[in-house]
């Protein structure tokens, strides 16, 4: 790194996330944390700044931006997925009116860079900052006080170049989970998806070392439970995820009592390497989450799923349990090929599969996606409308109406999130999964349990439904207790979020759409 002679105050932010299922905030009380997530593209970007600047780090999701913290900095980083856009664009308006720089990346920037809400940043970064057409001349620009409007990644960087992250710059006891990335990238090409034009088809890697020296960094902050690995796909290349396991195993079992466990997500190869499956186990990973996205397999075909194409659902699950990974998994309904019935199939898919932790969304047309651009050509894109996966698709549907897709998805999303029927599904996954990895229990993880027992058990609707799980697993598998209080507690994030938002943001539009049919019939 160059050095420079001025030291700096460098704010970065870190937007609000709206509460989502992926999102998890019902479960950071549990656990006495403020928030389920870590900004790792935030404690990435500050390891890449001199290390004589001075760096202030704010969580928007876990304290709030003061006034005096923007007047302090002579400029503002912000990062942020298109989830986050709406708080985004408040911190840069906030920033413009206080007169202080701001510089803001992320995926939206780099999927949206022409987005309303950014209209008043004084500069943006598309794509990976550890670039060196990026980070250089930013640094020297943020010096000499003469930042440009756009700083474009002339390519994308070998990982090698990211450094670790500072994530002594994190709120002590602030999250529920820590993560790291050790890959970006993803050799599938799937339509919908918008990773492999923000990072590419060849998966790229950190080396072994690297890995665990992350995991060493986060390990001195004092942290103990389990880590995310938040690579979008974990295997894009096998040989190199093999050598990134094998030093992950060797660093964790040199540890005492094994201070983490690992989760990630992998795509349906995983099934068909056991040795692989068994270095993770060992590595200290106990779930995956796959994208098993729809059981239609012209809908697979159609939107170029083909890694799922002829797979046998039940038994890749199954497989995976029985070797120590649970499953997670990604499913969405409104493909092309879906019709009315599309909601059974998915949930038939669920039910068989025992998948609690089933993360279901209506299909939208993500910025920047082969999907967008043809949905646009096709006159089926709703403009001026990004949607919500979890409210409002941006799509006509093509074997149905919206009014349908939304119908079927609100029953289905009431059928899934159920606390009888969740705990049925949960209880059937552990006892399927054959443990494998283990690690201590953190001393925050006690706190859990008795807060879990107290609100759930004592002070929820749903608190016998809660028992007869919690009893039959305490009773015939014990040494899965401590998964068994993590899955409760997810579920009751999923229970309120589903009950207090998502359904009655369901009916709203359901009524919306119902009246705009109805003003387009006819008059008699």
């Amino acid at each position: 790194m160059r050095s420079f002679h001025r030291e700096l105050n460098i704010l970065l932010v870190n937007p609000e996330t709206p509460a989502s299922y992926w999102g998890l905030q019902g479960t950071a009380w549990f656990i006495g944390a403020k928030a389920a997530h870590v900004p790792l593209p935030l404690i990435t970007i500050a390891a890449l700044l001199p290390q004589d600047w001075r760096l202030k780090l704010v969580d928007m999701n876990i304290e709030r931006l003061r006034d005096s913290d923007i007047e302090q900095a002579d400029a503002v980083l912000v990062t942020g997925m298109i989830i986050q856009r709406e708080s985004m664009h408040e911190v840069l308006r906030r920033c413009a009116r206080k007169g202080v720089p701001t510089v803001v990346g992320g995926p939206f920037v780099s999927s949206s860079p022409h987005a309303i809400e950014l209209a008043e940043a004084t500069s943006l970064v598309i794509g990976e900052a550890e670039h060196d057409s990026i980070i250089g001349p930013l640094i020297e620009d943020l010096c000499a006080g003469t930042l440009k409007k756009c700083y474009r990644a002339s390519g994308r960087p070998q990982l090698c170049m990211s450094p670790t992250p500072r994530y002594d710059l994190l709120r002590r006891g602030g999250y529920c989970a820590m993560a790291i990335q050790v890959s970006r990238g993803c050799p599938h090409n799937c339509e919908f998806c918008n990773v492999r034009m923000l990072f590419g088809r060849k998966p790229r890697y950190k080396s072994p070392g690297q890995v665990t020296a992350e995991l060493e960094a986060i390990y001195r902050t004092g942290y103990r439970g389990n880590i995310f690995f938040v690579d979008d796909n974990f295997i894009g290349n096998l040989r190199k995820a093999r050598e990134i396991l094998h030093a992950v195993k060797d660093w964790r079992n040199s540890k005492r009592r094994r201070p983490f466990l690992f989760f990630t997500e992998t795509d349906v190869r995983l099934a068909k390497h056991d040795d692989l499956i068994e270095l993770m186990t060992e590595a200290g990973f106990y779930a995956v989450f796959i994208g098993f996205e729809s059981p239609s397999e012209e809908a697979l075909k159609a939107t170029s799923k083909t890694v799922n194409i002829g797979i046998d659902t039940v038994q890749t699950i199954r497989h995976l349990r029985n070797k120590g990974l649970d499953v997670w998994g990604g499913f969405i309904v409104g493909f092309d090929s879906d019709g009315p019935e599309c909601a059974r199939l998915v949930h038939e898919m669920i039910e068989g599969s025992s998948i609690s932790f089933a993360m279901l969304g209506m299909l939208i047309a993500i910025p920047g996606t082969r999907l967008e651009q043809r949905l646009r050509t096709e006159g089926r894109l709703i403009e001026g409308d990004e949607g919500n996966n979890f409210a409002m698709t941006n799509i006509l549907p093509k074997g149905m109406t919206r009014l349908e897709l939304l119908q079927r998805y609100r029953e289905l999303i009431e059928k899934l999130y159920h606390p009888r029927h969740y705990f049925d599904l949960a209880y059937a996954a552990l006892t399927e999964w054959k443990q494998g990895a283990v690690r201590a229990v953190a001393v925050r993880e006690y706190l859990a349990a008795a807060r879990s027992i107290l609100r759930q058990g004592i002070f929820s609707r749903y608190s016998l439904h809660y028992w007869k799980f919690m009893l039959r697993t305490l009773f015939r598998n014990p040494r899965k207790a401590s998964r068994a209080f993590a899955m409760a507690i997810c579920g009751h994030h999923f229970f309120v979020y589903t009950r207090k938002v998502v359904l009655p943001g369901l009916r709203k539009a359901e009524l919306m759409l119902m009246a705009q049919e109805a003003a387009a019939q006819p008059v008699s």
